[in-house]
């Protein structure tokens, strides 16, 4: 079923559902969600123009004054564009709202963001890893293969530093998840990668006070290694188990960060 665009309810009547009368931020409210599925429904991306913006109030049958107001609040937020003289423009997406949405959300889930950020990341990670799987099968991408593989070496290496592991742990899920090809994957967990990270920090000591140094590093290679020879299904079920493992370890909580590893 095809949804209904958010421009659909704005009346040139200025009524409600109710024949009550729409305050001026209320129809700019909802005149901000029709150009964000303006934007969405046509597939406009980094420097397409919007529409004039006597046509968008033609098109949304509200005020220029309310077009106005609703570009305005999209500019100030990144995701427009807005010179003198000229149609507003769709902005490069900002990663930054990404990560301040995610961060806010995280924030102010139950037990501190752990569970609300490992719901998130686990399914990404393991279809993350299946990806990067089928897209290193291919005979051309033998200098990622190789990159991937020195980077577990790496991690070998740095299995004793408690600092540089973490570090690499980092790079290495980052690197899977450039490796998927797939832009959206990427654009959310890098969303988290500055909480993620102080999580590691944090694990990392968890796992030198309770002697559990090396287990995480078992699971990397597992998954690495089902990565490089082309193994979706294996890559992918064994990220799921690295996730598990990482949820089922009870962390003392930071205040500041989730816990995820």
């Amino acid at each position: 079923m095809t949804s209904t665009p958010a421009w659909a309810y704005l009346s040139d009547d200025g009524t409600g559902e109710e024949g009550t009368a729409l305050s001026r931020e209320s129809l700019a409210a909802r005149a901000r969600q029709a150009l964000l599925d303006l934007i969405d429904d046509e597939g406009l991306g980094e420097g397409d123009t919007l529409p004039a913006t006597g046509a968008l109030a033609e098109r949304f049958g509200v005020s220029r004054t309310v077009v106005r107001e609703a570009l305005s609040a999209l500019a100030a937020l990144g995701i427009i564009e807005i010179t003198n003289g000229r149609s507003a423009s769709v902005r490069a997406q900002d990663h930054s709202l990404i990560r301040f949405s995610l961060a806010r959300a995280l924030r102010e889930s139950p037990g501190g963001g752990f569970t609300a950020l490992m719901d998130l990341r686990a399914p990404l990670e393991a279809r993350a890893a299946r990806l990067a799987a089928v897209s290193l099968a291919s005979d051309e991408r033998s200098a990622d293969r190789q990159g991937l593989a020195d980077l577990l070496r790496e991690m070998g290496e740095a299995l004793e530093d408690s600092e540089r592991y973490p570090q690499l742990d980092l790079r290495l899920h980052g690197e899977i998840t450039r490796l998927s090809g797939n832009l959206a994957l990427q654009s959310v967990l890098d969303a988290v990668r500055t909480p993620l990270f102080r999580a590691m920090q944090d694990l990392r000591a968890t796992r030198d006070t309770r002697g559990l140094v090396g287990a995480e590093h078992a699971e990397h290679v597992r998954i690495v290694e089902a990565i490089l020879v082309g193994d979706a299904h294996g890559a992918e079920a064994a990220m799921a188990e690295h996730m598990e493992s990482v949820a089922s370890l009870d962390a003392p909580a930071a205040p500041e960060h989730p816990h995820p590893g």
